[in-house]
């Protein structure tokens, strides 16, 4: 012991051990500052090899020179070795080499500080599909792209770029549905990624193996890992997965965070199988295949929440099944979000919003501003952003690029999301803008199916050929497509004028046989479209038609009354006598709707005892799960009670906070109070210009004004007061703003 103690104390004064001392110490140092500060590894890592090598040639210089001199033992046994000038010089250069540690070492702590968690090249990853191979597993190559970009966002510093946009980038590279090294590192630096995470999913008998390189963008390997398990259990295996990458990249003296794919989405194959098929089917707007798959999957797990957000989405587009607002959208929608616990927060965001969307209410859209100035390049982000836009302007009063400009983000980052063209394509139509028409039109054919894109051709011929729009009309002359037509092409675009649809119907209901529902249907609609233009004189006798020929009283009701309950008739221009028109039926569904016409009507009257008691019998009246919004419009027309008997105030915010409860998303959600029906589409241009005007938006004031003079030119002459206001309004505006 006393051996090595003296050999350990004759070390310690050789100059070369001081020299490594030293040497270590700032090695250590200027490799922790040169990995912070320099951007490319592979300087750092050719910094790491000079300096070792420097480390064998200083410290053997050290020992040469010392041995030139003297030897080592003469060293420790010399008079001069003890000198205190010696002994300060050796502990000034261990203090030193101390010091350059310590250095060292603060700079390897406060790195993931400044650098983030992980690698800087690894905080931007796009997720690439993977290679799959064997039976079971074709899915899971682009399924891939989803779960491990799920996984893996949002963990420390990591930012995964959309699935959505990395695929459609892959598929305009990949030739034959693969692709090498060298494009896969390009598509990553068009996406503006760091770098890029490839890989395989094989499965081998019972099993399935996985494989995931990441590479940066200059094509360095920066991790790599490998599992295999049970084919049952490949959710489980994405998690390993993803944990083990973490592992060789992650800088932050915290623990690895808990990745779990399949607590986010569901420990059931089939189901997730089965959701990835039928996100393929919606995105191609193949509505039958994808409730299909997606009632599957939702089959297979009932807390799938990402599942039920896709089914609830499908239910909102598919006609047969109810539309948007409809019962199942938002049956769906609600359970999603009920099961969104364990979500990511970017799909528990998007599942939230899409609740509130389903249900018409307006704080979706201050959600999804937020949400898309947080990630502007997730294009369901973008594309939820426009469909509230969309579903709300007869409320909001978006112009064209307000409203066109998030769809078209969307597609920007991902041509694929087909969904995202319909409302372009409804929007450029109703607002004339044909080129944008057919630039989305043409995108549409081939990523549609033929029956989709067929509608859409046909309106841009009845807009193109208004000559043969009667003919065509004909041909299409079932109600509800009729008048889908006559709205687009010819009442809502302010390049057109609605007396040319007036021309139409005039002409259409000779060719249709008097009496019939269609006949019925055609008149009803002539009488409304003239209503919502002021010509209520030319409406009534239409109106007393439809009271004649009899039929269900709540239609009649309804549509010979939304004249005085939009405020521009006298209670007496209903139709029939009010004692028959009332006359309450059987059916629960239709006696709800009427006890509420009753109600407006009293109202009108300003008889607000009786208006409150009819509104609480149409409330204890049985309601279909179609006419849920009814009890919020039955409320709004409590308030309308309040102000009626003196409560102002009061009485305006029960009726708005009810009308706000109803939403803008349950279809006929309004009967007196919507402005999207059709008697209203006309005064809502006078109501949106006071609004913009107030809002100091002048430029949308006089885009406002101007189609509301434009509609009402012919209105009777006692509704002229209101054309008079707007044209003074417009006149003055146009002066102050030019």
């Amino acid at each position: 012991a006393q051996g090595l103690g003296a050999r350990w104390r004759e070390l310690r004064r050789h100059p070369a051990v001081q020299a490594a001392a030293v040497y270590i110490g700032a090695s250590w140092a200027l490799i922790q500052v040169a990995d912070i500060f320099v951007a490319d590894e592979r300087i750092v890592r050719g910094l790491g090899i000079v300096l070792a090598v420097g480390f064998v040639a200083v410290v053997g210089l050290a020992w040469w020179t010392a041995r030139s001199g003297v030897t080592a033992g003469a060293i420790a046994d010399s008079p001069e070795a003890s000198t205190p000038l010696r002994r300060r010089h050796r502990h000034y250069a261990y203090a030193a080499a101390a010091l350059l540690l310590i250095v060292g070492g603060v700079f390897w702590w406060i790195r993931p500080n400044i650098l983030g968690a992980v690698e800087p090249d690894a905080q931007v990853i796009a997720v690439l599909p993977f290679n799959a191979s064997g039976p079971g597993v074709e899915l899971l190559g682009e399924g891939m792209v989803d779960l491990l970009s799920t996984n893996l966002d949002a963990v420390g510093a990591i930012r995964t770029i959309d699935s959505r946009t990395v695929l459609h980038r892959w598929r305009q590279r990949a030739v034959g549905g693969s692709l090498d090294l060298e494009g896969s590192l390009a598509i990553g630096s068009d996406l503006e990624a760091g770098s890029v995470l490839l890989g395989s999913v094989v499965s081998v008998g019972p099993e399935v193996r996985l494989t995931a390189e990441l590479y940066s963008v200059r094509g360095q390997e920066l991790a790599e890992a490998r599992v295999q398990g049970p084919a049952d259990s490949v959710l489980s295996l994405v998690d390993d997965l993803g944990v083990s990458l973490l592992r060789e990249i992650w800088l932050a003296h915290e623990p690895l965070p808990n990745l779990r794919v399949s607590g986010i989405t569901t420990s059931d194959v089939d189901a997730i199988r089965a959701y990835l098929k039928g996100l393929q089917h919606y995105r191609r707007l193949e509505w039958d295949s994808a409730f299909a798959a997606l009632q599957q999957a939702v089959e297979a797990d009932s807390t799938f929440a990402l599942a039920h957000y896709r089914l609830g989405q499908t239910y909102g587009w598919h006609v047969k099944l109810g539309g948007f607002g409809s019962e199942g959208a938002r049956r769906h929608g609600e359970l999603a979000a009920r099961h969104s616990d364990r979500l990511p927060e970017r799909e528990r965001t998007i599942v939230t919003a899409g609740t509130l969307h389903d249900d018409g209410q307006v704080a979706a859209l201050d959600s999804m501003r937020r949400y898309v100035n947080r990630f502007p390049d997730d294009p369901e982000g973008w594309y939820l952003l426009g469909d509230i836009r969309y579903h709300a302007q007869p409320i909001l009063g978006f112009d064209l690029e307000d409203l066109i400009g998030p769809f078209e983000r969307a597609l920007e980052l991902d041509p694929t999301l087909v969904p995202a063209r319909v409302h372009p394509l409804e929007l450029s139509l109703e607002y004339g803008d044909s080129a944008r028409y057919s630039q989305h039109l043409e995108a549409l054919r081939g990523t549609a199916p033929a029956a989709y894109v067929e509608p859409f051709d046909r309106a841009r011929r009845l807009w193109e050929d208004p000559d043969s729009t009667v003919q065509r009309l004909l041909e299409i002359i079932d109600a509800p497509t009729l008048q889908n037509e006559l709205i687009t092409t010819l009442y809502r675009s302010p390049s057109l004028h609605p007396e040319a649809g007036l021309s139409i119907l005039e002409m259409i209901r000779p060719a249709v046989e008097p009496g019939t529902p269609d006949w019925k249907e055609v008149v009803s609609f002539h009488a409304m479209m003239l209503a919502s233009l002021g010509r209520l004189a030319e409406a009534r006798p239409l109106f007393d038609t439809l009271w004649a020929l009899g039929g269900p009283r709540e239609s009649i009701a309804y549509v010979g009354l939304m004249p005085v309950n939009a405020g521009f008739a006298d209670p007496s221009y209903a139709p029939g006598p009010a004692e028959q028109l009332f006359i309450l039926p059987e059916e629960p569904e239709a006696r709800q709707i009427l006890l509420h016409q009753a109600m407006l009507f009293e109202l009108t009257h300003g008889r607000a005892a009786e208006a409150r008691r009819l509104g609480e019998e149409a409330l204890a009246a049985d309601s279909a799960p179609r006419y849920e919004f009814m009890p919020a419009l039955i409320e709004a027309g409590f308030g309308w009670a309040d102000i009626i008997d003196g409560d102002t105030v009061g009485g305006l915010e029960r009726l708005r906070s009810a009308l706000y409860e109803a939403g803008y998303g349950h279809g006929p959600v309004c009967y007196a109070f919507s402005m999207g029906d059709i008697v209203f589409i006309g005064p809502q241009y006078l109501a949106l210009g006071q609004a913009l005007e107030a809002e100091g938006d002048i430029a949308g004031a006089i885009a406002a004004y101007s189609r509301f003079i434009e509609l009402w030119e012919k209105a009777d002459p006692e509704l002229q007061p209101r054309v008079e206001t707007a044209r003074r309004r417009l006149e003055r505006l146009s002066a102050e703003s030019g």
